[in-house]
């Protein structure tokens, strides 16, 4: 029999809040048997966005080979494709309890609707982005497998532009999804295979500590970064933990999370530790909420964490530190959004001595309004001005900066 059923946004799991849009969330149950315990259900969405950038860029001739990766659009560029969610298609499986225990699995599939920048091709990406399972009890939960990681999760789930398309970056053949407010506020979690164990209900609290798959900690992935040092070595996993107090007891949908990083990694005769703390929420009040989030670390990068831009060429640690604030207005069928944020990474080394250096800071403005047209049709558009700026510019060179315009929507289930 087929079943359909709301989730609210407040209490449905990180993994599944990655796809989740505030009053359009749902999943179907394609079979539950009662007597045995047994259930199974789908859920996942199709998004498509008319997104249209153009970009004012003094780097262009250096920008990506003197400067790093480029996170603004230089030039003007008319696209069609998913936004920051991909489109998803997941598979969720759940036992029945044996001796207090109950097990569920879940496996997703996230593709994109576009060619990277091509006529011609066989097949748009697709993105493992999920394949878990968990036990839960008295004893709190205890999941393996691969999901999003602990470490500023809450500050992505937050985000307005989630549901939208945020920064694009140099967008001209992009096949993967756009950045949203990736790097413009926060560090990307990402996706990671872990176990994980996250308590029961402390009071109002609940905390998760988890070990993940280890990452290489890199200068870079521009030509001037190819023989710099690379610590790829890493004798243990990665560390990472998340506190969440829910404060729904002030006003419904509000909370407080705090989380933490710490990975060590070794190569070119040394090693580094990356380490970072974060700690954001939102406070709602009726209508409105106000949602912000501060993060600061040493070996994160600036857009992703870890494996792009951490470190100096000569390794060692870039300092980085960011923020974002969001207020957002319910007016029933949807909402509407303005938010600001920034990432910032400092030299460190010999990054103020060479010709190579890396991203300064980067900052953008949104506005956003999400409506849904139909419990599972969500509506959206955006406008967004980005800015990027890079440490030793020369003389008369400027900052890079980018609008970016889309309208699109969403089909959730």
């Amino acid at each position: 029999m087929l079943e359909k059923k709301k989730l609210l946004t407040a209490a449905a799991s990180i993994a599944i809040a990655t796809t989740m849009a505030a009053s359009v969330n749902a999943k179907v149950t394609l079979m539950a048997d009662e007597p045995s315990g047994w259930s199974f259900s789908v859920d996942g969405n199709v998004n498509a966005f008319y997104v249209y950038s153009t970009g004012e860029d003094a780097l262009t001739s250096s920008a990506t080979t003197t400067y790093g990766v480029q996170r603004t659009s230089k030039s003007d560029v008319a696209r069609i494709q998913t936004g920051l969610l991909p489109s998803k298609f997941g598979f969720g499986v759940s036992g029945p309890a044996s001796n207090g225990i109950t097990l569920r699995g879940y496996f997703g599939l996230y593709p994109q609707i576009q060619n990277a920048g091509t006529k011609t091709a066989r097949g748009a990406q697709i993105d493992m982005r999920e394949i878990y399972a968990a036990a839960s009890g008295d004893f709190g939960e205890l999941l393996f497998g691969r999901t999003l990681s602990l470490f500023q999760r809450n500050a992505i789930v937050q985000d307005m532009t989630l549901f939208g398309v945020g920064a694009t970056g140099n967008n001209v053949a992009n096949g993967g999804t756009t950045l949203g407010r990736i790097g413009f506020g926060y560090v990307y979690p990402d996706f990671n295979a872990g176990i994980r164990y996250t308590t029961p209900a402390l009071g109002a609290a609940s905390l998760s500590v988890g070990l993940f798959d280890p990452s290489k900690i890199v200068v870079g992935t521009n030509s001037a970064a190819s023989a710099n040092t690379t610590f790829s070595t890493t004798p243990t996993p990665r560390f990472e933990a998340e506190l969440n107090i829910d404060l729904s007891n002030i006003s419904a949908g509000s909370n407080l999370a705090i989380s933490g990083i710490y990975q060590e990694a070794e190569g070119g005769g040394g090693d580094v530790e990356a380490e970072g703390i974060h700690v954001g929420g939102t406070l709602a009040a009726g209508p409105y909420a106000l949602t912000a989030h501060y993060y600061n670390g040493e070996c994160l990068g600036s857009t992703v964490q870890l494996d792009v831009d951490a470190i100096s060429s000569n390794g060692v640690c870039r300092d980085a530190d960011g923020y974002y604030a969001q207020v957002t207005y319910n007016y029933g069928d949807g909402k509407v959004g303005l938010s600001y944020g920034e990432s910032n990474l400092d030299q460190a080394g010999s990054d103020a001595s060479t010709a190579f250096s890396e991203t300064d800071s980067q900052s953008m403005y949104t506005l956003g309004v999400y409506h849904n047209l139909a419990p599972e049709w969500l509506a959206v558009a955006e406008w967004s001005t980005a800015e990027n700026d890079w440490h030793g510019k020369a003389s008369g060179e400027s900052e890079a900066e980018s609008t970016i315009l889309s309208v699109g929507m969403f089909y959730l289930w």
